[in-house]
């Protein structure tokens, strides 16, 4: 692999074909769009197509210079895995399913996203807030028995949701593929001051930075028009790739979904004349994929 860029593949394969066989290794990859228009689809299609793949259901892409990731992680920072388990399922068909069930795993640091919010802990998980009342009553047993003068709240304070999600990408990226679902739901927490939204970049941009030392794949979606324009593109400034995704006018009543590569270190810059923008179509047996990229206008091969 000597002298060849490394490249993760998608798992899409009508994507992977056209981009040389997938990503950089190392690559931060935004996913923008409006709901539904197939950014938050495209990772859970790679997560799941890359799944069957590692579980011999689909053939494994061949190349000097591709590797597949080690292991599979979807993060999630306000929904719980149960939920996202349901959503995949009734989506996709079986046999896609039972691979992504056995081979995909879950990160949920929504405890730390919401412990220093006013939604009871009860809201997020029963077992959370019963651990919480068993560290006040630990607390105020303490106080009585006179070894702490004053009562205070949990005897752990919350790590954070920048510091938790830290902790878990230094312990789990190297060579794997995580989809962070999603930095709209962590923009939020830190768009209400001009200091924290510094924090925020801050944090964005050591990620994009360590990425490359980890040598995996980093998708997050940004559900777009809720941010202020300046904010959106410096999100955008921070990743390696941006993946705008699109609802298109196809006719009087119809809508079409594209997709278009507003950047990719390491892949459009190395090729001037790589298509650019796609047309794209979810179905439960194939999840995302290409469809007919010459139909759509202003296209250079």
């Amino acid at each position: 692999m000597t002298g060849k860029l490394k490249v993760i593949p998608s798992g899409i394969s009508s994507l992977d074909g056209l981009l040389g066989g997938g990503f950089p290794a190392g690559s931060l990859v935004l996913l923008m769009g409006e709901i539904g228009s197939g950014n938050t689809e495209f990772a859970m299609s790679s997560l799941i197509m890359l799944a069957a793949i590692k579980a011999g259901r689909l053939p494994s892409p061949g190349g000097a210079n591709i590797v597949l990731p080690k292991e599979l992680w979807w993060v999630t920072l306000t929904r719980s895995p149960s939920d996202l388990m349901n959503e995949v399922m009734m989506s996709f068909d079986r046999d896609l399913y039972e691979p992504f069930e056995k081979r995909v795993k879950f990160a949920d640091l929504s405890k730390d996203y919401f412990m220093t919010s006013p939604v009871p802990l009860e809201w997020v998980s029963e077992e959370w807030a019963a651990e919480r009342r068993r560290e006040k009553l630990s607390s105020l047993a303490e106080a009585l028995a006179g070894l702490k003068m004053t009562v205070g709240g949990p005897v752990g304070k919350p790590k954070g949701a920048l510091k938790s999600l830290a902790d878990f990408l230094s312990a789990h990226a190297k060579g794997n593929v995580i989809f962070l679902h999603s930095l709209t739901d962590l923009a939020r927490l830190y768009s209400d001051t001009e200091a924290r939204q510094y924090e925020f970049m801050l944090f964005l941009r050591g990620l994009q930075r360590a990425s490359k030392a980890w040598g995996g794949l980093i998708y997050t979606d940004l559900t777009t028009n809720l941010f202020d324009k300046r904010m959106e593109e410096e999100i955008a400034s921070c990743a390696d790739g941006v993946l705008a995704f699109e609802w298109e006018r196809a006719g009087p009543i119809q809508r079409r979904r594209s997709l278009c590569f507003r950047k990719f270190y390491g892949l459009l810059s190395t090729r001037p004349d790589a298509l650019s923008r796609f047309e794209v179509n979810i179905t439960s047996s194939t999840g995302l994929f290409i469809v007919r990229p010459e139909a759509i206008e202003g296209l250079r091969r």
